[in-house]
Order: structure tokens, then sequence, then C-alpha cells
């Protein structure tokens, strides 16, 4: 059975992802594979979500949730330029569009309440990111 809930790091794919920042073993060419295919699988939105959170807290001070209380951010924040930044800008608007995206008909499937828990903040992190990645 896996983890599921409607914040940023209550997923298995999201959990996968902190362990491998935790080994200090993340690249994004490790999850490129979670995004190669037209459709976004599962994976692919929860590592988004995930990665959004991420960079918020190390570019916008976000606090840290207790999943990551614990992490050394540093290499992590060495691979995020300008290009990778646009990138997620992308594969989060993805995984929040009501077509093809695997994550958004999982939570659109439970009801407009629980949609809304999961999709506001992804939306409401979004707009931080753009407004991030053109300073």
């Amino acid at each position: 059975m896996g983890a599921w809930g409607s914040g940023p790091f209550e997923n298995d794919g999201a959990g996968d992802l902190i362990a491998s920042v935790g080994h200090g073993d993340f690249t994004f060419e490790s999850v490129e594979w979670a995004f190669e295919d037209d459709y976004l699988e599962v994976d692919g939105g929860q590592i988004a979500v995930a990665l959004l959170e991420l960079v918020l807290i190390v570019r916008a001070d976000r606090k840290r949730d207790p999943a990551a209380r614990d992490l050394d951010l540093d290499s992590f924040t060495s691979t995020l330029t300008s290009e990778r930044l646009t990138w997620l800008i992308e594969m989060v608007e993805r995984t929040i569009a009501s077509t093809d995206s695997e994550l958004f008909e999982l939570w659109d499937e439970q009801g407009p309440e629980e949609l809304a828990a999961w999709r506001v903040p992804v939306v409401d992190g979004l707009e931080d990111l753009r407004v991030l990645s053109v300073q």
C-alpha cells in the first residue's frame, strides 16, 4: 500500500525523491524518466510537486515540511539553474492540468474539496516559482 496525502511529501514519489536528496545522489537526470511520456503518470506528478516544494524551501525561504526538515539541501541547490526552474514550471503545469495527468485525475476522482486541498497549494507554489524564475 502506498502513501497518499495532499501534502507535497505525503506520497511514495516524493519519499523516493527525499531519500535521493538525503543521500546526496539526486540529479535532475535521475528523474527525467518520470516525465518522458505525453501522459504524466502519478510518479512524475508527485516528483514535480515535491521538487517544487524543495525549490521554494531553498529559494523562497519557505518553512520546511517535517519530511524535509533534516535534509542538507546544499548540493540540491547547486543544481537549480534557470533552465531547470523553467523545466520544473512546465512539469508542474503538466501535473495540475486536467488532461494528461494521472495525479490530477486521481485527485479529481476524490471530489472537489479533496482536489482543491491538493491543487490550490500547488498552484500557489507555482506562482511563487514563476516570480523566482524571473529574478
